[in-house]
Formats: C-alpha cells, sequence, structure tokens
C-alpha cells in the first residue's frame, strides 16, 4: 500500500507538476501531511511557497493557527506569505454565507499572490472525504452532471493561468490522520470543525457516520462513483459538443455602428428558441449552452428560462439572473452580461465629451464641408444648449430623416432590430422641452437636419466606451 507522501509524488508525477509551487496551508492536519510530503520532494522543485489567511473568524485560535504556519514554513525553508481579512464584515457587505465570503476572499488572494510572485500551481489539501462531502452537498443543493464529479483533482483557478492541484483528493482522512502520527508531525485543531453550524461539517458530522454505517468503505465507494461520473461526463463532452453547435446562431454582423458595439462588448451568445423547443432536453441543453461560456446558473434561473421558451413564440421575455440577464426576442434565446445604465440624465451645457452609462457621447461643432461617417448631424443654428441626454422614455416620438410623419422610437428601433437589452441604455438627445433632436450614432429627427443653407454642422456621436 502506498503511503501518503508516495500517492503525492505520483499524483505531481502525473500531472507533470514541475517549476514553483505555491501551498494552502491552514496548519490543519491535512495541509500540515500536503506541506510534510512536499518537503520530502522539495529538490524536484525551483521554488515553493506557503499561503495562510486569517480569517478572524475564531479569536485567538485564528492567530494561533497564523504563527503555527509561520513556524512551519520556517522550519521547512519555505517561503511564507499571509493575508488577514475581516470575513464576516465581508460577507455582510456582499450579502454572502461566511462559507462563499471566505472562499472568495482566499482564492482571490492565492491568484493575487501567485500572479505577484510568479508561482506557476497551487496546491490544495482537499482530501477524499471533502470529495464525498461535497458529492452529498451537489445533490442535496440541486446539481447538473458537472456537480456529480465533485472537486475537480486538478484546473485553473477561475479559468485564470494559475493552476490548481489537489494531490491528497485520493487519500482518505484517516491515512492523512495515521501518516500524521507516523510521522509524529504536529498540527492545529479546529474546534469548530466538531460543530455543525456549516452546511459541510453537518455532512460531515452527522450524515457521514450514519452512512458508514451501512457501508463502512462509503468514502471509497464515492470515490469510485465520482471517478466514473467524470468519465461519463468526458464521454458526454464530446457528443453533447456537437448538439450545442447546432443551437448557436453565427450570422455575420455589420462592424463598426454602435450597436455592434454594444453586441461586442455585453452579448455572450444567441441560440436558436425554436430548435430549443423542439428539443426534449430543453433544460439540459440550456444548462449546456451555459457551461459552454462558463456562465453560473442555479436550478431556479434554469427554470425561468425554460418556462419562458415555453410561451408563443412571437412574445418576448427579459429574465433577470444574478450575473446575466436572458432575453427571448427575434426567434432566439440572447444571453447578455449585465451593462451599466445611466443612473440619470446628462445636461450637455456646450461642445465637449460626456460620460453616460457605457457610453461616451461627444459633440462637435464643425463647417457644413466637414462632416464624417458614424455622427449625427445637426443644424447648429437649430440646435441650442443646453441639451438633456437620457435614456428612452415610455410614448417617446420623433421624425427619423426623411420621415414627414413622426414614429415612436421604440418602434424605429424595433425596425432597426436592436436587441431588446440595449433599447432601455442607448442615450437619447433632447431639447430642454424634452423633444428629441437625435439618436447619437443612430438617427437625427427630420427637423434639425442639414440643409445647403446650414453654415456651421453640430455632430453628436456616441461610443461604447
Amino acid at each position: 500500500m502506498s503511503t501518503v507522501s508516495e500517492k503525492v509524488a505520483s499524483f505531481l508525477s502525473r500531472q507533470k507538476i514541475s517549476g514553483s509551487l505555491l501551498l494552502a496551508v491552514s496548519g490543519g492536519v491535512d495541509s500540515s501531511v500536503m506541506t510534510h510530503a512536499v518537503f520530502e520532494l522539495r529538490n524536484e522543485f525551483k521554488r515553493i511557497g506557503v499561503a495562510h489567511v486569517n480569517f478572524h473568524l475564531r479569536g485567538e485560535d485564528s492567530d494561533r493557527d497564523q504563527e503555527f504556519v509561520r513556524n512551519l514554513a520556517q522550519r521547512y525553508g519555505f517561503d511564507f506569505f499571509t493575508a488577514d481579512f475581516d470575513t464576516l464584515s465581508y460577507a455582510r457587505q456582499h450579502k454572502l454565507s461566511v462559507e462563499i465570503a471566505a472562499r472568495q476572499l482566499r482564492y482571490t488572494w492565492f491568484r493575487e499572490l501567485a500572479e505577484k510572485e510568479g508561482f506557476h500551481t497551487l496546491l490544495t489539501a482537499h482530501n477524499a472525504d471533502d470529495n464525498a462531502e461535497t458529492l452529498l452537498l451537489n445533490l442535496v443543493r440541486g446539481t447538473g452532471r458537472q456537480g456529480l464529479g465533485a472537486i475537480r483533482p486538478f484546473g485553473k483557478l477561475d479559468n485564470g493561468n494559475l493552476r490548481v492541484a489537489r494531490p491528497l483528493l485520493s487519500v482518505e482522512r484517516s491515512e492523512i490522520e495515521a501518516y500524521a502520527k507516523e510521522n509524529n508531525l504536529s498540527f492545529c485543531i479546529d474546534r469548530t470543525n466538531s460543530q455543525s453550524e456549516y452546511s459541510r461539517n453537518k455532512v460531515r458530522n452527522q450524515v457521514m457516520p450514519y452512512l458508514k454505517e451501512i457501508n463502512p468503505s462509503v468514502i471509497q465507494t464515492f470515490g469510485k462513483d465520482i471517478l466514473r461520473f467524470r468519465e461519463m461526463n468526458a464521454e458526454f463532452d464530446k457528443l453533447v459538443a456537437a448538439k450545442v453547435e447546432t443551437l448557436l446562431v453565427k450570422t455575420e454582423q455589420p462592424k463598426g455602428g454602435i450597436v455592434e458595439a454594444l453586441r461586442d462588448r455585453y452579448l455572450v451568445f444567441r441560440a436558436s428558441a425554436e430548435r430549443l423547443r423542439e428539443t426534449e432536453s430543453k433544460g439540459f441543453y440550456i444548462a449546456e449552452l451555459l457551461r459552454r461560456f462558463d456562465i453560473p446558473l442555479n436550478e431556479d434561473e434554469l427554470e425561468s428560462i425554460a418556462s419562458c421558451l415555453e410561451a408563443e413564440s412571437s412574445t418576448t421575455r427579459t429574465i433577470r439572473l444574478d450575473h446575466h440577464i436572458a432575453t427571448i426576442e427575434r426567434g432566439e434565446l440572447r444571453l447578455y452580461r449585465i451593462p451599466d445604465n445611466a443612473d440619470e440624465p446628462v445636461e450637455l451645457k456646450g461642445p465637449g465629451v460626456y460620460s453616460f452609462g457605457p457610453f461616451t457621447v461627444k459633440v462637435e461643432e464643425k463647417d457644413a464641408s466637414s462632416l464624417g461617417r458614424g455622427v449625427s448631424s445637426l443644424d447648429a443654428d437649430k440646435v441650442h444648449f443646453p441639451l438633456v441626454c437620457r435614456t428612452m422614455q415610455e410614448g417617446d416620438r420623433f421624425s427619423p430623416f426623411g420621415l414627414k410623419g413622426s414614429k415612436k422610437v421604440s418602434d424605429f428601433l424595433n425596425s432597426r432590430k436592436v436587441d431588446l437589452l440595449f433599447k432601455n441604455i442607448l442615450p437619447v438627445l433632447t431639447k430642454k422641452d424634452g423633444s428629441i433632436v437625435c439618436l447619437p450614432s443612430l438617427e437625427i429627427d427630420d427637423r434639425f437636419k442639414v440643409t445647403s443653407q446650414s453654415k456651421k454642422v453640430l455632430t453628436v456621436s456616441a461610443q461604447v466606451c
């Protein structure tokens, strides 16, 4: 039977991990054993660092752990890095659970530290028991097929450049504790682990003991199940990829316009609503579309999108998600990053450059002979400052260039096939009395057009900043 250190060595070799290592060390038995095992392999790496986070959640115990890890790194001759966070304040400020807040804080810091210090790979001490607990938690909270794979043994942190490896993922906690005893390793004991305040502790302290009564080898059994789920997912990925490609809409859009610039910035994907309706597994393929673009989604959001797709094909819908906005329009399911909206109208007191939501609005006075493309050109003698830049309002009407009568702004934008999401953020330029002068870089009101009699021209352009 391989020892823990041999399993760690085998894992690092299989994953071809070399260069510099950053170890995430809490001071508990798992990370202390991992640090010892890596110390045995120290000559194979260019540099090894130890990173410890003090979350200040356990009073003096948190400070004790920090000093323990500092001394541990010094004893092994590893570089030591530490960070202190007011985790409770962060959780309250961002409306997160303490568990999620702590995870965000530590991994953000790990990524920044690795980038600054030049570490290539981050090692964490997640073990086989953690993996089994994660599988159960995923099932209880609701999960897709990827969640059945529990904790990944190797990957990229937040899809960035820092690799994350978990060399103890196949090692049970009992093996780790036996290794620590055999090698006379000291470590810190987190007394909160015996409490069931957090979800993981409830699973660890209350659920797993019952499961072990049914199957004493349940950790090993779950480990094998997780491996099979990962293998299944790998095969599914190959099969599903081709189907997902048929759902995506890949129409070429003309470049250079303001709407195209907004799409480049905010549009994540477009998919055929009709083809999604035709499949019996709408929810599954919506989830696969989102996973392809690394979009997090919970079950409630998935059901919202799927139920909206069931509506009549001519019906438009907007679904607000945690971090994105989905729309159903023009026969498509579209997903967008949430754009910055303009909170208040902006007064334009004269020529200049103004910020408005995600746009930069530029106003210039020019000779009638020097007009450019992509701008709204107005007769300067018919337009008087101050002007107001705002978003579209209910009932807005104007006379598009060349049209004698008036038209609703919303209808005009529909005729230009402007995305539903963008209609409510595009700038509208008006006089003080509210009458519309132009939609910058889209269309002018015919009453303010440049004619052969115009002496000076006012140009207005809007760009996505």
